[in-house]
């Protein structure tokens, strides 16, 4: 990662000063090799990153036969919650299949539509199938937005590690955690991710010319922020294969919702180191 061999992780290093918080990394190949890991298995709130928990706790449902992905849940007025979303902003009392509340929940990251699936598919069964898989550092706190500080942050954070993330991450793209239908439709829900300003800002990527099949960087991934907190796992991939990551950062003075955030910045940065790392 550096040109010199005796300090690997010095970008690294040099990131986490510029956060002035806690920098986690934990990056690889798709099979595992070349592995990058800084503060890789220390916990940090997870923001919206647990949401990928509450995907594969809904689809391991849907491949035990007990749900099915085009069953609906109406959305009542008192399940609308404040943050990240559409569902708050539309009308209520209507039906949405299971199918396009997993969509909202990773592709707009949707808090409403995470606790309707948090809800269908029950948050004892979301933590038990966290340490099923070995993800010893991730934890589900409750529904979103539920139990919120005057600052409108949750008293009861959820919390996760790069471990765990990549690893979730990795083995999702290897078909090891569903079968090869569920895989794929995770995967496709996961390359349609809008939220791609943080691991995209210094790569050679561009959305729109992705979708229109005229660029072939692809990233597939879940972002999460919350004050003093950006962080950002997935999988990217390019011509020259592709690559697993996950970033995570806690204590961040930069407190506001921005797109030039010190912390989404230092990720994007870190991102960059990743990617000439292994697709440069």
């Amino acid at each position: 990662m550096t040109d010199d061999p005796h300090d690997p992780l010095a970008p690294l290093r040099a990131a986490e000063g510029r956060l002035q918080g806690r920098l986690g990394v934990h990056a690889s190949r798709l099979d595992g090799s070349d592995p990058v890991a800084y503060h890789a298995d220390e916990t940090f709130p997870s923001a919206s990153t647990i949401k990928v928990y509450v995907l594969q706790a809904l689809f391991e449902r849907v491949a035990a036969g007990e749900l099915r992905l085009e069953q609906e849940r109406v959305l009542r007025a008192d399940d609308q919650v404040t943050g990240s979303g559409v569902l708050k902003s539309l009308a209520p009392d209507r039906p949405y299949t299971l199918h396009d509340l997993a969509r909202l929940m990773i592709i707009v990251s949707d808090n409403t539509a995470t606790n309707l699936l948090i809800d269908t598919v029950g948050l004892e069964r979301v933590n038990a199938v966290i340490p099923s898989h070995g993800w010893r550092d991730s934890h589900l706190a409750g529904l979103l937005q539920r139990t919120t500080d005057p600052e409108g942050n949750k008293t009861s954070a959820s919390v996760t590690s790069p471990r765990d993330l990549h690893d979730y991450f990795r083995r999702l793209w290897a078909g090891e955690l569903l079968d090869a239908r569920l895989t794929a439709t995770a995967q496709a829900i996961y390359r349609d991710q809008q939220f791609t300003d943080q691991l995209g800002r210094y790569l050679p990527f561009d959305p729109y010319s992705t979708e229109t099949g005229q660029d072939d960087v692809r990233i597939a991934s879940k972002s999460g922020s919350i004050r003093g907190v950006r962080n950002d796992a997935g999988v990217i991939e390019g011509p020259r294969g592709a690559f697993v990551l996950a970033i995570t950062t806690r204590g961040c003075p930069d407190t506001r919702f921005h797109p030039d955030n010190l912390g989404s910045i230092v990720l994007s940065e870190v991102a960059r180191v990743l990617y000439q790392h292994y697709l440069g």
